[in-house]
């Protein structure tokens, strides 16, 4: 007995220390805890509804926004919370790392839900990029964001009261709108949306942010947006530009060919592509590749091939990546794994490197 009590005594502090970090890493957690546990009362009165909705809507927001931030890190760097306030006017100001929504409660819980993320999403997207991107861009941008949220949130019925009150008006108002929610929606439907277009954006901000010179680059917003455009839209045999040299954004995309390609010709393509990148002055190189099928056989001691199996790995990328390790010119920002779509639209497992290229 004198053994197991110091051993369960030690387990408890143990779990307890692991509770506390992981609610400071994770606080919206508590927000769903809270929720949770007023939602099953068995008597409310109108405080405890207000709080069911409110973390409610503080944990899923949150939630997602921390899902979306990790394909491009400082993107959307805050969380939410909610206060209640007996006046038509929703407001929304910045407390450290939370955007603070004040707002009535309304007796549609999807119209309260629906303020939050518009009231929301000006201020925590691209915090400091909001003066130098394009005014049309930057709305359709939210809008588009918002719409995210709210779908990945499990919202339903207030996807669709945004839907058909908020997104839907907005994009039929101008068919230059309705052109720049097309293209969006086809960068996030092929991965270029928050890792290659926001991630850029954020950059570019974070170089003009309080300068005079914030509202002097809408037009390579613009220029830029359109690069990505035919890029999402490239196909084999397609020679379109595949570096964007602006005057603050510069970067190159490398897309990697099929496994049969790499197994006969090497990486030479492709470091000769990194050194002409660089020597054209750009400073962040994205290597992106799709999953590539390969057989690879399996032998006896003999050498003997007793059976050929079918994988479907990043080769080529994680031959390249190797390749690159020593270079003194380039290095490796960011690598990531996701699902996405082909310019055939079928559904694909992708990865990309992220280099900055080293003055």
């Amino acid at each position: 007995m004198v053994i197991v009590i110091p051993s369960i005594l030690g387990l408890i502090i143990l779990v307890l220390i692991s509770t506390f970090l992981y609610i400071l890493k994770n606080p919206e957690k508590l927000d769903k805890w809270s929720y949770l546990f007023n939602k099953h009362k068995i008597f409310k009165d109108e405080k405890t509804e207000k709080n069911i909705i409110s973390k409610n809507i503080d944990y899923k927001i949150t939630s997602v926004s921390k899902r979306i931030n990790k394909q491009a890190q400082g993107i959307l760097p805050f969380g939410v919370r909610i206060k209640w306030r007996n006046s038509d006017e929703v407001d929304s100001y910045v407390k450290k790392d939370e955007v603070i929504v004040v707002l009535k409660k309304e007796d549609n819980c999807d119209k309260n839900i629906v303020d939050t993320c518009l009231a929301f999403v000006p201020k925590a997207l691209l915090p400091k990029s909001r003066n130098c991107i394009d005014p049309i861009i930057l709305k359709s941008i939210d809008n588009y964001m918002v719409k995210t949220i709210l779908n990945e949130g499990t919202y339903d019925s207030a996807y669709n009261y945004f839907l058909m009150n908020v997104f839907n008006p907005y994009v039929n108002s101008d068919p230059n709108v309705q052109d720049k929610i097309r293209i969006i929606d086809h960068l996030n439907e092929v991965g270029f949306f928050t890792r290659i277009l926001l991630e850029e954006y954020r950059r570019l901000g974070e170089k003009l942010y309080g300068t005079s010179e914030e509202q002097s680059f809408f037009e390579e917003s613009q220029k830029f947006l359109k690069f990505l455009d035919q890029l999402a839209n490239r196909k084999p045999g397609d020679y379109s530009p595949l570096a964007f040299t602006g005057k603050r954004i510069k970067i190159a995309l490398i897309f990697l060919a099929k496994y049969d390609t790499y197994k006969y010709v090497g990486l030479d393509a492709y470091l000769k592509r990194i050194d002409k990148d660089i020597n054209i002055g750009v400073q962040r190189i994205f290597i992106l590749s799709y999953a590539q099928r390969f057989e690879k056989s399996i032998e006896d001691k003999d050498g003997f091939v007793l059976k050929v199996q079918k994988k479907k790995d990043f080769v080529t990328l994680n031959d390249l990546e190797k390749e690159c390790v020593n270079r003194d010119d380039i290095r490796l920002l960011n690598k990531q794994r996701y699902r996405t779509k082909d310019v055939s639209g079928r559904d694909r497992s992708a990865k990309y490197l992220l280099y900055e290229v080293i003055k």
